[in-house]
C-alpha cells in the first residue's frame, strides 16, 4: 500500500519554470551567479501538465473543445447579427384610420398619386386613399383581372389592367 504522503506528493504540480537542485543562497560578491540560475531551470512543457490523460481521451477532448468553440462562434455571430437588428432604425408604423369594405374579393391592387386601384372580378374599381370612397367602377371586362399596373402621367394617371387570358388593355383617369 502506499501511504498518503507519497499520493499527494504524485497530485502536486509542478510549476512550469522547476529548479533541479537545492536552493543555495548566493553570496553578495558572486558575479556571475545569474548565469548558475539559469542552467539550473528546467523547461516544461505547459499544455504537457494539462493532457495528462491517454491518447484516446485527449483526442475526445479536443473534440470536444472544437465542439464547445464552434458552438461559442455561431452564438457570438447571432448576437452580433441581433445587435445590428437592434441597432437599426425602426420604419415608423401608423395605425390604419378607417376599415374600407369591399364589395368584392380583390385580386390585385396598385397605388398611384392619391388613388388606389384594384383588380378583381369582371373589372377593377378606384378608391380615394385618403377617405376610401368608391370613385369609379369598371365591370365591362368578361374575365377577372389578374394584374394592374398604374402609371403618374402628370395631370392623368395611365391604368392597365392585364385579364386571365393575358390580355391588356389600357385607360387613362
Amino acid at each position: 500500500m502506499s501511504s498518503p504522503v507519497g499520493s499527494r506528493a504524485q497530485k502536486m504540480r509542478l510549476p512550469m519554470f522547476t529548479q533541479k537542485g537545492l536552493l543555495e543562497v548566493p553570496s553578495p560578491t558572486e558575479k556571475d551567479w545569474s548565469k548558475d540560475d539559469d542552467e539550473d531551470y528546467v523547461f516544461r512543457d505547459p499544455d504537457r501538465e494539462r493532457d495528462s490523460l491517454p491518447q484516446p481521451y485527449r483526442m475526445i477532448n479536443k473534440l470536444v473543445n472544437l465542439l464547445f468553440d464552434r458552438a461559442w462562434e455561431v452564438i457570438e455571430e447571432r448576437d452580433t447579427l441581433r445587435q445590428a437588428e437592434l441597432s437599426r432604425t425602426q420604419p415608423t408604423t401608423y395605425p390604419p384610420v378607417m376599415e374600407s369594405k369591399l364589395n368584392q374579393m380583390p385580386n390585385c391592387m396598385a397605388i398611384c398619386q392619391d388613388y388606389v386601384f384594384i383588380g378583381g372580378a369582371k373589372g377593377f374599381s378606384i378608391y380615394n386613399l385618403y377617405n376610401a370612397k368608391r370613385i369609379y367602377v369598371w365591370d365591362k371586362l368578361k374575365l377577372d383581372v389578374t394584374s394592374i399596373w398604374t402609371t403618374d402621367l402628370g395631370s392623368e394617371i395611365l391604368v392597365v389592367p392585364v385579364d386571365e387570358m393575358g390580355t391588356c388593355s389600357s385607360s387613362s383617369f
